[in-house]
């Protein structure tokens, strides 16, 4: 076993404030879009979030903020995944808040978890168990998310179980945990990547990797945020999740330890008519929004896809053109150029297009993904 435990019992409680030294960055992230269709009583979920970075310590943005009413949760439980729902022997931890076990999530509302000993690294999947005392809609991401699971009605609190053998509804969707955060000294500052589903990638069910699974891999330790919602646009409501401009406050500039900002976003708006300098006016602001905070900004072009009008298809190159040109970013990814077909550049090159002429396939991620890690490096 490659962790040692701290004690000989299963569960041990969260602990207070981080050791000088260390500082806080997010490492998986899941931004809320919808509710979860079917309510949750008396049970516990499980979810999965794999660590771009990993640490010492870890601690979670619990979220509630889509649902009407207070969200009540008996107990919940961190530890690291060893696989399908079940935990690492020994490395299931008691989460508190305020240093209470059982705790409420008030209706549109998010909160952050105490501080909890777990030693972590890249690529560990942690394995995060809350169990709902009555009758819930969960609030949930659901097109990019990894497979979670749920017990049956009525179970109550089974947090504390190490095997999977109690959780029988799989879905694919993520509940509640928004953000895994974690603890180490001399962290890299995060990278956090926004947009829509050609971040927040629809590819099979627990498939890796995405382009920010890429990258994270390529940075050498430095955490990667993903912040995409599928569907989402820049400034239209009407998709998945709030638009980026109403959003991007709270999912992106707001997590912690962030350093560099990601934006490849505006497909969606211009397959709804936005004009070119609409979304112009829109980036800009984003851009200036995160550069006033201190963070570096990275700006990619938006890559072709089907099914476009001929006004469409102008207004992408024309927003494409400015970016390469006048960008209001620090640097740019040049995803256009990377993904179309050079022989028909409104068309993404066959090897990239995942079969609906938009999204991407497995290859076209390995390759934006490096393309955005060597304008990093």
């Amino acid at each position: 076993m490659r962790r040692a435990l701290l004690a000989a019992v299963l569960l041990l409680p969260g602990c207070g404030a981080s050791p000088a030294g260390t500082q806080w960055r997010s490492s998986a992230a899941q931004p809320m879009d919808s509710l979860r269709a079917a309510p949750v009583q008396d049970a516990t979920c499980r979810q999965v979030l794999r660590l771009s970075a990993g640490g010492e310590r870890v601690r979670l943005l619990l979220s509630n903020a889509l649902s009407p009413t207070p969200l009540r949760l008996a107990a919940a439980t961190v530890g690291v995944r060893s696989q399908a729902a079940a935990a690492e022997p020994g490395s299931l931890r008691r989460i508190t808040v305020g240093g209470a076990g059982s705790f409420v999530v008030p209706p549109g509302q998010q909160v952050t978890t105490d501080a909890v000993d777990l030693a972590t690294e890249h690529g560990d999947e942690l394995l995060v168990s809350f169990a709902v005392q009555g009758t819930a809609r969960l609030t949930a991401h659901l097109i990019g998310a990894r497979t979670g699971w749920c017990s049956a009605a009525g179970s109550g609190d089974l947090t504390g179980d190490q095997d999977a053998r109690a959780f029988v509804l799989g879905e694919r969707a993520a509940l509640v945990v928004e953000d895994a955060a974690v603890a180490a000294r001399g962290a890299a500052p995060t990278v956090v990547a926004a947009g829509d589903s050609l971040t927040d990638a629809p590819l099979p069910p627990d498939h890796r990797p995405r382009w920010t699974d890429v990258l994270a891999d390529r940075l050498d330790g430095a955490p990667v945020a993903n912040a995409a919602i599928a569907g989402n646009r820049v400034l239209l409501p009407g998709g998945l999740g709030d638009p980026l401009v109403r959003r991007f406050d709270r999912d992106v500039l707001r997590r912690d330890g962030v350093g560099t900002v990601v934006l490849l976003a505006g497909t969606n708006d211009l397959a709804r008519d936005v004009g070119a300098p609409r979304l112009q006016r829109e980036l800009t602001r984003l851009c200036q929004a995160a550069r006033e905070r201190g963070l570096r900004v990275v700006l990619a072009t938006i890559p072709p896809a089907g099914g476009r009008t001929a006004r469409q298809q102008a207004d992408r190159r024309a927003v494409n053109a400015w970016i390469r040109r006048q960008t209001p970013a620090d640097l740019v990814v040049d995803a256009d150029a990377v993904l179309r077909d050079p022989r028909v550049p409104e068309r993404l090159a066959a090897v990239y297009d995942s079969g609906d002429g938009l999204h991407l396939s497995a290859a076209e991620h390995r390759v934006l993904g490096e393309a955005v890690a060597d304008v990093l490096r």
